[in-house]
């Protein structure tokens, strides 16, 4: 994934919390160069160091590398207030938001007061209307500020509105210096002071003009150990294919032996297929290490690449030097990462060899064959040149599995954490890996099927809105008033069925989903307050009849045969089975032989009878089909439905919003991909609603580089039915 338009624009991967998906909200930054948003990477580090006695660090939620402890005095609470700010990302956020459409002004925007800009300070770094810029204009300390047009700065690249980056350790004071004693960005005070002695101080311009050859060193370096990474998952899952094959053939030549023979053979046959399987699963689960260890390194240099790129094509001097010898270091360290990985690869050549005596002892046969495994080295060399002074990871770091081969799943650690090897297998964490993460297959059957057509859209944001909205959740009631879930405002809003506005109801907190229950009630769900409230919808006003508890993070809800289905975001994430006073039915997290099903339940729907269920998975981004008794029944991605959101269901077809893919896809409730139903007008949808009548589909539309006024519009197609 490239994290920068070649038009020199950032994509909006880049600016988006790995997390939650979402804009960054307040980006902390960790020394592999992932950045999450301050909640996100806080409630990481809650469940990541949960159970733990006295945790010394966590692990990174991206690439899994361990983070020491950013203070060691307080608990892990507090570690991520203590994480350095990512004055780059916020910089960048800033200059996109700049150059976006409808640019409020920042003075009349801090007095509760909604106003377009017109104008931008260079040196204050905030957007003015016509008259915050001649009051700024007239002030004695401002009046020398240079001010730009606004829409001349839409055709300037993104750099030149970024603002110097500020000192962590002096109010005021810009990094505008490099040490080259001490490889380190400072401001001018830390110039005269800590580094005062310092013989070699340049301006950041000028140390920055030295290094940028050598940064595109290290970003060309990184790519090709994001290619050699590649490379050595393809071969591994080669690997495991391979080995598959073999022990397909082998089942096959297995069982026409026992065609051959009598009944005496079968404990003889169960054996052997047992076998058969621990050898398998021995080294498969080695592979499987092999992999997660590789894709967690190809995790870093890609990240790595993208933060130095992005930071060489937009950023500061002092960005680019800040990234530069962070970027370095993690090359170094993934370089040796992998040649280590490749140094321990093996292929393995399964056979099986009958028993020569078969024919002539079938009465005193012991056994039916003898089962060889048979590894054959595996070279797949960098695509550049690595050093031969490269050190590899320590052998007190590598732990050794039952087989006697080397568990690659250990942490990085710092100099500073020197542990008692006594300690050691309380100190590594080893990740086996898992069946549940097994890929789902990608669906690629589609039909040409009859196209929706915008029939009508309105608009949802009124005079007492203060900004765009962002509608999560919507539902349309017997009688044909639509009610609809604005997060931006933590609102409840209705609309008749001619689409007026009727009336509306602020909340506690952000609402995100809603199912309608009867001609006047709705369920809401409030994902911050871990409940959701049941509500009456009147003529011209809602009130609250109940609010329940569902001890987790609640999001999509559905409503069907007096039950409702609730998805839950915790550990483990799961749908909630609840009746309507409360009363928790059954949870649904696990597979009949305990894996995880969701890794992060969204959006659901129930059939008529309440008996199936169908839910999107935010991270796994495909579909699952379920029974309410947590029997699942199968599970789709596929190529042509980019981030599933909103899901609809009528009769024996489903619809499935398609956020990133701009379309709605129709699957039928076996399973079977049938093909995009809308695709013409209709950009980001995230709810999807059928009326009534199932002729036609309300959608919402919501994602963060949305222009203004998709945003705030709700469109109805008709069916071709």
């Amino acid at each position: 994934m490239e994290n920068h338009d070649e038009d020199g624009h950032v994509s909006e991967e880049f600016l988006a919390c790995p997390i939650c998906t979402e804009e960054y909200v307040d980006p902390r930054s960790l020394p592999c160069l992932h950045t999450f948003c301050l909640n996100c990477v806080a409630d990481h580090i809650d469940a990541n160091t949960k159970g733990i006695h006295v945790p010394k660090g966590f692990d990174c939620p991206k690439c899994h590398q361990f983070v020491d402890s950013p203070n060691v005095l307080q608990g892990p609470s507090s570690w991520a207030e203590s994480l350095p700010q990512n004055q780059f990302i916020i910089g960048l956020i800033e200059a996109v938001k700049l150059r976006s459409e409808g640019r409020k002004c920042d003075p009349c925007d801090k007095r509760g007061e909604s106003t377009l800009a017109a104008m931008w300070c260079e040196n204050c770094g905030e957007a003015m209307c016509e008259d915050c810029e001649n009051q700024h204009s007239s002030l004695k300390i401002s009046r020398n500020h240079t001010l730009v047009d606004i829409a001349s700065i839409k055709l300037q690249p993104i750099k030149s509105t970024l603002l110097r980056t500020p000192c962590q350790e002096h109010d005021g004071k810009f990094l505008d210096f490099y040490c080259e004693d001490h490889a380190q960005v400072i401001c001018s005070t830390c110039a005269t002071g800590f580094h005062r002695l310092c013989t070699s101080i340049l301006s950041s311009s000028e140390a920055a003009s030295k290094q940028r050859d050598e940064a595109k060193g290290v970003m060309e370096k990184l790519k090709h150990q994001t290619s050699w990474g590649l490379r050595i998952l393809d071969n591994r899952k080669h690997a495991i294919q391979t080995i598959e094959d073999a022990a397909s053939n082998v089942k096959k030549q297995i069982s026409n032996i026992r065609q051959q023979i009598n009944d005496i053979l079968s404990a003889q046959e169960e054996r052997a297929l047992a076998e058969l399987e621990d050898l398998k699963k021995g080294e498969v689960v080695q592979f499987q290490r092999e992999i997660e260890r590789t894709q967690d390194l190809v995790n870093t240099t890609k990240n790595a690449s993208a933060v130095l790129q992005n930071s060489m094509t937009h950023g500061t001097d002092a960005d680019v030097l800040i990234t530069y010898n962070k970027a370095r270091r993690e090359g170094n360290f993934c370089e040796k990462s992998l040649k280590e990985v490749s140094r321990h690869l093996k292929d393995v050549f399964l056979v099986f060899s009958p028993d020569k005596s078969l024919q002539m002892f079938l009465g005193t046969l012991k056994e039916m064959g003898k089962f060889s495994l048979s590894h054959q080295e595996v070279r797949i060399p960098p695509p550049y040149t690595v050093r031969a002074d490269t050190i590899l990871i320590p052998e007190e770091r590598i732990v050794e599995s039952s087989n006697g081969s080397p568990d690659l799943s250990t942490h990085r650690k710092t100099n500073r954490e020197k542990k008692d090897t006594r300690n050691i297998d309380n100190d590594l964490k080893i990740f086996p890996p898992s069946p549940s993460l097994t890929p789902v297959p990608v669906q690629q059957k589609r039909h040409d099927i009859p196209q929706g057509k915008l029939e009508v859209y309105f608009k949802v944001r009124n005079s007492q809105d203060r900004d765009n909205c962002c509608i999560t959740g919507a539902d349309i009631l017997n009688d044909g008033r639509i009610v609809l879930a604005d997060q931006a405002h933590r609102k409840i809003k209705v609309y008749d069925p001619d689409y007026r506005w009727v009336g509306e109801r602020v909340l506690s907190a952000r609402p995100f989903d809603i199912a309608a229950i009867s001609s006047s009630e709705i369920a809401v769900t409030l994902p911050r307050e871990k409940r959701f409230l049941l509500l009456q919808v009147r003529e011209s006003d809602i009130t609250i009849l109940a609010a329940i508890q569902t001890g987790a993070k609640c999001w999509g809800v559905s409503y069907s045969n007096y039950m409702l289905a609730v998805c839950c975001y915790d550990s483990p994430p799961c749908v909630k089975l609840m009746s309507r006073d409360g009363r928790e039915l059954k949870v649904i997290s696990k597979d009949n032989v305990g894996h995880n099903l969701f890794f992060f339940p969204e959006y659901i729907v129930l059939d008529r009878t309440a008996g199936c269920m169908y839910v999107t998975d935010r991270y796994k981004k495909t579909v699952i089909a379920l029974t309410t008794q947590g029997e699942k029944l199968w599970e789709v991605r596929y190529d042509g439905l980019k981030m599933p959101k909103g899901i609809a269901l009528h009769g024996n077809r489903l619809f499935v919003a398609g956020n990133k893919s701009h379309n709605i896809l129709m699957v039928s409730t076996e399973g079977e991909i049938m093909g995009d139903v809308i695709v013409e007008g209709v950009n980001n949808p995230h709810k999807i609603v059928l009326t009534p009548n199932s002729d036609k589909l309300l959608v919402t539309q919501y994602n963060m580089t949305l222009i203004d006024v998709e945003r705030n519009t709700i469109k109805v197609f008709s069916l071709p039915w």
